[in-house]
């Protein structure tokens, strides 16, 4: 073509008036037998590279998780798609169940889709998955979207008593919890309760009592049955 171009149109035509000249009826003939030839042996060629795996690599690879997830997060944010991207996001979710960005992902393109009760579970899972990585950001989000507020100091602070005294029944470290709950809120029942608990555990009766009073109290004022007859138990019981 350069050659053509450079010689003109007269130079195209002289190279065409040589070729057909020396091609001829059997040149047209052998050129098509050279097509035929070259074909066959692509074939081959392609079958071999199918037969190694080497052929459909790249449709294979934009089946990968990375691929998968940012074809989906284009067709949800930009293309504002939540069908297409929600399908997306379950493919990486079939090759990886646990894929922590495909969950949340896929919980929001349902959202976007109207459909929050299949976004729902996602949401619960997402959270537990962001609590376990301590993503602190991600869990709010999804907290907002389930419509659960975050917990308070005072019940993180619970949460941590609870599982000192009961889980790994280290009754002084718990009462130590419970005692910096009462500093926020002197009142807090269940703190009182468990704290009169850790102090029986931790063989402190005498520190216990004043706090087994004072629940014994709460539980009359809140008709608390159950909690008022632990409390009379411990109080009665010999030391």
């Amino acid at each position: 073509m350069t050659v053509l171009s450079w010689r003109g149109e007269s130079g195209a035509r002289t190279c065409a008036r040589r070729r057909d000249s020396v091609a001829g009826g059997t040149g047209a003939r052998a050129i098509a037998g050279y097509n035929e030839r070259t074909m066959k042996k692509l074939t081959v060629a392609l079958v071999l590279l199918v037969g190694l795996g080497l052929v459909g690599a790249s449709s294979e690879a934009e089946e990968t998780p990375e691929a998968l997830m940012q074809a989906g997060l284009e067709t949800l944010y930009t293309k504002g798609d939540a069908e297409a991207a929600a399908a997306t996001f379950r493919k990486v979710l079939e090759q990886n169940p646990s894929h922590y960005g495909a969950t949340f992902q896929l919980a929001m393109a349902l959202d976007r889709a109207g459909k929050s009760a299949e976004a729902r579970p996602l949401w619960e899972k997402a959270l537990k998955m962001a609590e376990g990585y301590n993503d602190k950001a991600t869990a709010e989000i999804v907290r907002t979207r389930l419509g659960t507020p975050s917990p308070t100091p005072e019940e993180a602070m619970m949460k941590v008593g609870l599982d000192a005294l009961y889980t790994k029944g280290d009754a002084e470290a718990a009462a130590a919890t419970f005692r910096k709950v009462l500093e926020q809120n002197p009142s807090h029942y269940g703190a009182t309760f468990q704290l009169a608990t850790a102090l029986d555990r931790a063989g402190k009766p005498a520190e216990a009592r004043p706090l087994w009073e004072k629940a014994l109290k709460m539980a009359e004022g809140y008709t608390d049955k159950a909690t008022a007859e632990a409390a009379r138990a411990r109080l009665t019981a010999k030391p």
